[in-house]
């Protein structure tokens, strides 16, 4: 093609026929501005489904770390809310008026246990990926927002929740230096042990170190609830938002 052109050009000269070949020449030109645009545009479309393609995978993965968390939530919040409200029954009977000495000591010598342990480990990695990658700055707006709102509610009711853990272990740490409580799986302190624990113990401290770790233990249950309840009642619409965005890219 090139030689082509090239013979087109020396006749011309040879024949003197100078303005056909500058016309000639400027088409050329044009045509391969032409030609180098569309091999631009070609490029960018080329980029721009491989983009599409990596976004509609990790839109899928973060779709199934989703999923995935809601089902841990699920299977834990019906365990959490007993917790709770268990706690809060033992609360409530030593708030009544007709506890007494007796009522403190069943409580927290064979009823209370103090342990908590946040249950579920979220997946993330997903979401770390789509800012890592920058994937997330090229969906659209309404999406973006979407998922970095339910995100930093989420992070932002984990970050209250781990410093009231934090709080609750230093209270918990104080109180079995002091008391046994119910036995347990992981404790089971025996008779002997028992029995020497709570023999002439101060019950005024006793009635204050129960008001204060129940109390805290009340906090961290309610603050655990909600990020729970937030992130399964959220993450509904957030999925529904990405499956809308799936479809419209195949």
């Amino acid at each position: 093609m090139i030689k082509f052109f090239r013979h087109i050009r020396q006749r011309l000269v040879k024949e003197n026929r100078t303005s056909k070949y500058l016309l000639y020449a400027i088409g050329e030109i044009v045509l391969v501005v032409i030609g180098i645009l569309i091999a631009l545009q070609i490029n960018n479309w080329n980029e721009e489904r491989k983009t599409n393609a990596n976004l509609n995978k990790a839109l899928k993965a973060l779709k199934t770390d989703l999923v995935q968390d809601s089902l841990l939530i699920a299977n834990h919040l019906p365990d959490v809310n007993y917790q709770y409200q268990l706690n809060e029954s033992l609360r409530e009977r030593m708030a009544m008026p007709k506890a007494t000495v007796d009522t403190l000591l069943k409580i927290t010598r064979n009823e209370f246990n103090p342990n908590w342990n946040n249950p579920i480990f979220y997946n993330t990695n997903a979401y770390k990926s789509l800012n890592d990658t920058g994937l997330i700055d090229v969906m659209n707006d309404s999406l973006k927002a979407h998922i970095k709102d339910y995100y930093n509610g989420k992070f932002y009711r984990e970050g209250m929740v781990e410093s009231i853990t934090k709080d609750y272990r230093a209270k918990l740490a104080q109180y079995v230096d002091t008391y046994t409580f119910g036995s347990t799986d992981l404790h089971d302190q025996g008779k002997l042990i028992d029995s020497l624990v709570w023999k002439d113990i101060d019950l005024a401290h006793l009635a204050a170190a129960f008001q204060g770790i129940s109390n805290f233990k009340r906090i961290l249950f309610r603050l655990t609830k909600d990020e729970m309840e937030y992130s399964l009642s959220n993450s509904k619409g957030l999925i529904q938002h990405i499956d809308q965005n799936l479809d419209a890219n195949d």
